[in-house]
């Protein structure tokens, strides 16, 4: 019975896929049929063609690509919570020589455990870093190989050696090979999901952005983050050098304790 179960499991998985490919297809179709209203030519009709053309193709693109889409692979964004409410911190891009040792003092003085997701030529340069997270019981997470900046259109080639060059060079530097994966500012690629399933890896998003790289005071930051936060929430920090590092180290401590006052545990994924 429970093979009878899976295989029903899985010919609805595999039957909800197909209708997703194919209204996608239809969509893509109808878009592009739009230009037949050109002919006659018109005024009238030049404007009503680009905006059902600019429509369909934004309904498209955000379907694709963007992270809140579940259209293609769904994603997680919160962590379970059992007796007490929790909060999970995560940390993207690193690791970085300036600023990951100091995250993870912050992180040992408090007694607390995180999630970074790490960038596999990162980890390359910075091996010591990455060896220390595991060692000090931090969830190690796979961040792609070089985080290009325009994931979502990557080639499926290049997409699998993203990922799997990065679970190697994980794995060969801390031992531990990841078990989740969160893409580069969160973007969606049309094969993904089978790109994943090959890896054995889960797509973890976040619930709580806190845009702690961009240039904010380190008080307002720990406002944001504190009275914002939600149980279960997955939250999305960076241990990378730039304009809102030293805001974001400065607010980590205060963020600590700030949760911990209201009731939070701190998990992981």
């Amino acid at each position: 019975m429970r093979g009878y179960y899976r295989w029903r499991e899985s010919c609805v998985n595999r039957e909800g896929r197909v209708t997703k490919a194919l209204g996608l297809v239809l969509l893509f179709a109808l878009t592009n049929a739009s230009l037949l209203l050109l002919f006659p030519f018109s005024l009238g009709r030049l404007v009503l063609t680009a905006v059902l053309y600019a429509g369909g193709t934004a309904v498209m693109l955000v379907v694709l690509f963007h992270p809140g889409s579940r259209w293609l692979l769904d994603r997680r964004t919160e962590v379970p919570c059992a007796s007490h409410p929790c909060v999970a911190l995560t940390f993207d891009d690193g690791p970085s020589p300036e600023v990951t040792p100091r995250v993870l003092d912050i992180l040992r003085e408090k007694k607390a455990k995180a999630t970074f997701f790490l960038v596999g030529q990162h980890v390359e340069l910075n091996p010591g870093l990455a060896r220390r997270m595991s060692h000090e019981g931090h969830t190690i997470g796979n961040h792609t190989w070089s985080h290009p900046p325009l994931f979502c259109f990557l080639s499926p080639r290049r997409l699998r050696e993203e990922i799997e060059r990065a679970q190697d060079a994980i794995f060969r530097v801390t031992g531990v090979r990841p078990r989740h994966f969160r893409s580069p500012v969160g973007l969606r690629h049309p094969v993904l999901k089978q790109a994943l399933e090959r890896a054995a890896l889960e797509f973890v998003l976040w619930r709580l952005r806190t845009y702690d790289t961009r240039v904010v005071t380190s008080e307002k930051l720990r406002r944001r983050i504190l009275e914002r936060v939600r149980p279960g929430a997955i939250v999305l920090l960076h241990d990378r050098s730039g304009p809102g590092a030293s805001a974001m180290l400065a607010a980590l401590p205060d963020v600590i304790d700030g949760l911990r006052e209201r009731g939070y545990e701190l998990v992981t994924v």
